[in-house]
């Protein structure tokens, strides 16, 4: 039913093919805390605060009053912080005022800040922080919302490796960055710009060298593709990025944009041709910390044959999951006999057979079984039927019409 990509081997492969993001001879672990049943869980807090409140940033980085500008010691473009009053949304921003032309043998422009911004929003890529142009002390530039709490992989000694349970969406994240670099050449992908945060979000910063005419890749050993990224990327056309970018991007900019899509298009596939799709266009299916969702009223409305196909189609994507290998999943805990999913009303009478327990993680139906190295961690699930949870198991390798997690910890959220 599932193709499976082992991960570790991806996660390696990625971290270890730019020579610029190599791994760290000391790998660096970000502070995690592993809690049992019966223990609070408390979140990692995250960089990426701006996620569903970009508009509010956008107009406050644009017009709030800036008290003080202050070297920072970073970087070779000679930014500032700006010190901003309390109580906003930001308690400051990073000041570029770079006047578009050549500058250390580079083309360099605050305009293309903005643009990165821009197109990551386009791209529903969320790992560029809140970007927006204005004018201090005469001076037009970039504001970059300040991104905290964050290192660098150069403050790390090297690219970090994640914990087991991070690995798949870490892999991932790495992907999605080099697709990102490749679309728009960033020409600077060092690692004082890729910068993680506790909660193993990757966050991408500087960028005012990209969007350059020229049509090479920043990466051109890209091996793996995130076929949904890759699938909004394939729909970029001249108008829409003309409407979005046209402001800080000239007509040969944007279009050197579509012709490294293009490159991509290419080299993916080729890479097709000799892997096969399921080995290069990766999906990567239920990310740590889905958002739960109440369960639905059994006598509810009834769902659309379409959107019950739909939802069967996207179960039985190929994740970028190997069995054996932990990962997590958050979502409500929910008894299966009691519970009529969406799935319940197309599957076979047995597709449930010995799990009794499932978790509802966003809009997916995991089922959940123990596992046989240790029945403990299921056999506390009973108690905690209808609470959110975390739960940290393997994806089991067998033929059911959703997939069967076979738990090894969990944890009460």
């Amino acid at each position: 039913m599932h193709r499976t990509i082992r991960c570790s081997t991806i996660a390696l492969a990625l971290m270890t093919s730019h020579p610029a993001i190599a791994v760290a001879q000391t790998p660096q672990v970000l502070s995690t805390v592993g809690l049992t049943i019966g223990e609070p869980l408390t979140d990692p807090v995250g960089a990426r605060t701006w996620i569903g409140r970009e508009a509010e940033i956008e107009a406050f980085l644009a017009t709030v009053d800036v008290l003080g500008l202050k070297d920072l010691p970073i970087g070779v473009t000679s930014p500032k912080s700006a010190s901003l009053a309390p109580g906003g949304p930001v308690g400051q921003f990073v000041w570029k005022p770079l006047t578009p032309g050549i500058q250390n043998g580079f083309y360099e422009s605050y305009k293309a800040e903005v643009a990165a911004y821009k197109l990551d929003q386009l791209l529903g890529l969320d790992m560029v922080p809140v970007t927006v142009e204005r004018q201090i002390r005469g001076k037009r530039g970039a504001a970059v919302m300040w991104v905290s709490p964050a290192q660098s992989f150069r403050d790390l000694g090297g690219a970090p490796r994640p914990p087991t349970s991070h690995l798949d969406r870490w892999s991932m994240q790495l992907v999605r960055a080099k697709m990102f670099d490749n679309l728009i050449y960033n020409q600077d992908p060092n690692e004082g710009n890729w910068l993680v945060d506790p909660a193993w979000n990757l966050v991408l910063i500087d960028h005012s060298r990209a969007f350059s005419p020229n049509v090479q890749m920043a990466h051109p050993g890209m091996t793996h593709v995130d076929r949904q990224l890759w699938a909004r990327m394939q729909q970029l056309d001249e108008p829409r990025l003309a409407a979005t970018l046209g402001t800080w991007l000239s007509t040969r900019e944007i279009q050197a944009i579509l012709d490294r899509r293009d490159r991509m298009a290419e080299t993916i596939d080729a890479l097709v041709a000799t892997h096969g799709a399921e080995a290069v266009l990766l999906h990567y299916g239920r990310q740590p910390g889905a958002t739960a969702r109440p369960a639905p009223d059994r006598t509810g409305t009834p769902i659309s044959g379409d959107l019950v196909t739909q939802l069967l189609a996207a179960a039985h994507e190929p994740p970028v999951i190997l069995p054996w290998s932990e990962v997590a999943w958050t979502g409500t805990l929910v008894n299966l006999d009691q519970y009529l999913c969406l799935e319940a009303e197309v599957r076979e009478p047995d597709a449930y057979a010995g799990c009794a327990l499932g978790l509802l993680a966003g809009e997916e139906l995991l089922c959940l079984s123990a596992s046989a190295r240790d029945l403990t961690p299921y056999g506390h699930l009973p108690m905690l039927i209808g609470r959110d949870v975390e739960i940290l198991g393997v994806l089991a390798d067998r033929p059911r019409d959703i997939p069967v997690v076979e738990v090894t910890r969990a944890r009460i959220r």
